[in-house]
């Protein structure tokens, strides 16, 4: 079965940015706003595939999308979450949201069960702040 993150053009979401470890993709759920996914550039299955320095790269990158998005969303806290069930290419989901979300209303979003509208603006914002 081929890799999504593998083939081109990408049909899981937009592109924000791309380094020399990872592609930042807003996701195209819109579960949440900001529902974004770090994606390893090497398809790899867990983070412990890639090498130390590698994995730290990958890691501050993710870091520092979260500080984004948590900045730009206003959100309290971010779920991090890599699972590669669906796709075994390693991929971290980061989910800007409330702290006093309960955890029904996280799997909800986790789940794709809720949805937001799509934001140009706030799109164009994350690429010039990524860029």
């Amino acid at each position: 079965m081929p890799c999504v993150f593998c083939e081109q053009p990408w049909t899981t979401g937009e592109i924000l940015v791309e380094t020399g470890v990872g592609t930042v993709i807003l996701h195209s759920d819109w579960a949440v706003r900001g529902h974004t996914m770090i994606v390893s550039k090497r398809h790899v299955e867990n983070l412990s595939d890639l090498g130390d320095s590698e994995a730290a790269e990958l890691l501050q990158l993710a870091r520092s999308v979260e500080d984004l998005l948590l900045e730009k969303t206003g959100a309290d806290r971010a779920i991090l979450m890599k699972l590669g069930i669906q796709t075994p290419h390693l991929h971290l989901h980061i989910y800007p949201v409330s702290s006093d979300l309960d955890r029904a209303a996280v799997m909800r979003i986790i789940d794709a069960k809720t949805q937001v509208p799509v934001d140009e603006q706030f799109v164009r914002i994350l690429k010039d702040h990524l860029s």
